[in-house]
């Protein structure tokens, strides 16, 4: 950060996240152009008046380990807010008047082809996580960044889960199975399964179910839950990481896969496509804009694939 005076904010900004929540237009919001992952919303009650002191310690270790590897700010003295700026969002698909299709978030997209991330919280490291990893949203962000940041993140969120059982099942599942399934070579293509004809199999009914169940838990508070659930249930139906999902959308990197995505037209299990990539040929780096674009065009099929899941589930409890 700059070591300029740190602007004065109004009286109704108390937090880094509040200072945050200014800047951003629906796309989120940056810090010297890095993302920051943030919430607004504080805990319910303290959290230190439910924890053990064994586990209250516990949590104070997690929390430090994830600082040893993304940078979290606190305090209103950790950003400078002439540092702070407005991501971008998309340009309106023609006819977007017209769709009955909820606003694409852009938040998450921006999440995803930023090179690094910060966190911004309140209060201290554990509750700031805490705030962080009570939101789907955020969640996913946070499965965006670097694997040792969303590993220890894991680690924090199963002790978070002995706090609050319900409140943070959906950080332990999504985070989950983002470590099980990142992809530990950018640059390896990523094969997936084909979706074949017929029911799904009882494996990936449970797994879908248990996607579904942590998202849309009571207590479980999100903006635009219709994309939150198209993404994380096409992400665990295809057993790919949110992270490599969202990249290979946003065509950042080459993904394979299965050719019925999005076909109303069926096709023989095991084959599969290159699609969500930009022209390898081109010796040039997608701009940001051109990578948003690349993500609403490829939105309807992933609406098309959601649906095509959903038909599916009510087939095999019919």
């Amino acid at each position: 950060m700059s070591q300029g005076p740190v602007a004065r904010p109004d009286n109704h900004v108390s937090t880094p996240a509040q200072l945050c929540e200014r800047y951003d237009k629906g796309g989120g919001t940056g810090i010297r152009g890095t993302f920051a992952i943030y919430s607004i919303r504080p805990l319910p009650h303290p959290w230190e008046t439910i924890a053990s002191p064994k586990l209250a310690s516990e949590l104070r270790q997690a929390a430090s380990a994830v600082a040893e590897t993304i940078s979290i700010y606190f305090q209103l003295s950790d950003i400078d807010e002439e540092d702070l700026h407005s991501f971008s969002t998309s340009s309106p698909a023609p006819h977007a008047a017209q769709s009955q299709v909820p606003r694409l978030p852009w938040f998450l997209v921006n999440a995803a082809i930023s090179e690094e991330h910060y966190i911004v919280g309140r209060g201290s490291l554990v509750e700031t996580l805490l705030v962080i990893l009570r939101r789907p949203w955020c969640i996913l962000e946070v499965c965006c960044c670097e694997y040792a940041t969303v590993s220890r993140m894991l680690e924090f969120a199963t002790l978070a889960r002995e706090l609050e059982p319900k409140a943070y099942a959906a950080a332990v599942f999504l985070l989950s199975h983002e470590v099980s399934k990142r992809q530990r070579d950018p640059d390896e293509h990523l094969p997936l399964p084909a979706l074949v004809s017929g029911r799904p199999s009882q494996p990936e009914v449970n797994a879908l179910q248990g996607v579904y169940t942590v998202i849309s838990a009571d207590g479980i508070q999100s903006h635009n839950p219709f994309w939150l659930r198209v993404i994380c249930v096409c992400g665990v139906q295809l057993g790919i990481a949110f992270s490599d999902f969202l990249r290979g959308m946003c065509g950042t990197k080459v993904v394979l896969i299965p050719e019925r995505i999005g076909s109303p037209v069926g096709h023989g299990p095991g084959m599969i496509r290159r699609a969500f990539t930009e022209d390898l040929s081109a010796n040039r780096r997608a701009s940001d804009h051109d990578r948003r674009g690349g993500f609403q065009v490829h939105s309807l099929r992933l609406v098309s694939l959601y649906k095509q899941i959903l038909q599916e589930l009510t087939e095999e409890v019919s």
